[in-house]
């Protein structure tokens, strides 16, 4: 599977808070589970974030759905179908309880192709009632819930995110369809809380060639025994800018500059 393009093509560029005149550039990579280049390192960010909103939500039970054959529509694929029905499931379970269930859920393929789906929800719900509400939706009979302990719930669903296991998901998903998916309040994310970082798009080499001194320069190995720079410090020049206006790069700077200045007054 080829890298999409522009992983690592871009520099993202902005001010180091506590170094006024100096700038952070970064490689941007596009960190997606379908490039083999991103894919290791995002499958253990996953796992981390996993495990942190599993110990805060407490989703201490695994349930797998697994779909009927018989009930999928000619023509329609199967992890198509396996959405529009946890999407019923959903509101039946909502239902039941009186409330919307966290959840992270993890979709596979059984080795016939079909699709079904992995999750990990914080309240036990009986077997009997799963299968027949699965039943309800379209889905099927076989279901399972079992308990799992919070600190080694990660593990029962990372492995479905890497090896093998993800190539093949991949391959039979549709494009730009997820494999892991979460409940409204659960993000697998975090958001930078970088101010003023732009992002730049010129090489990271390029920027580096033109920056006089940099520093903090950190490389990741690359097959053949190569290496690539990954992140490094430096004065900003007309090459870490780009094609944006001067004036209004200098703004963001200097705000970001300030405010490092007032939070570490308020410190002291």
């Amino acid at each position: 599977m080829a890298r999409p393009f522009g992983c690592g093509s871009f520099t993202v560029v902005g001010p180091i808070k506590d170094r006024r005149g100096t700038c952070g550039h970064k490689r941007l990579l596009c960190e997606s589970l379908r490039c083999p280049h991103c894919r290791d390192k995002r499958v253990n960010f996953i796992r981390s974030r996993i495990a942190e909103l599993a110990h805060r939500h407490q989703l201490t039970r695994f349930v797998t759905l697994t779909l009927d054959p018989s009930r999928i529509p000619p023509g329609q694929q199967s992890d198509r179908y396996l959405r529009n029905c946890f999407r019923k499931m959903r509101v039946l379970l909502q239902r039941k309880f009186g409330q919307s269930l966290p959840f992270i859920s993890v979709i596979e393929f059984h080795k016939s192709g079909l699709a079904h789906l992995h999750l990990l929800v914080g309240i036990y719900i009986p077997q009997a009632w799963l299968s027949e509400a699965w039943q309800a939706t379209g889905g099927g009979r076989v279901v399972d819930i079992r308990y799992v302990d919070v600190r080694r719930v990660a593990a029962y669903v990372t492995p479905y995110l890497a090896g093998g296991k993800i190539e093949r998901t991949l391959s039979l998903l549709q494009k730009r369809a997820r494999v892991i998916t979460t409940s409204r309040g659960l993000s697998l994310s975090q958001i930078s809380k970088t101010l003023g970082w732009w992002l730049n798009r010129v090489s990271m080499e390029t920027v580096h060639r033109f920056c006089p001194n940099p520093s903090s320069e950190k490389f990741e190995p690359l097959p053949g025994g190569r290496t690539r720079l990954l992140y490094f410090e430096g004065l900003p020049t007309t090459a870490s800018v780009g094609d944006l206006d001067v004036m209004s790069v200098l703004r963001k700077c200097a705000k970001a500059w300030e405010q490092s200045d007032k939070e570490g007054e308020s410190v002291a």
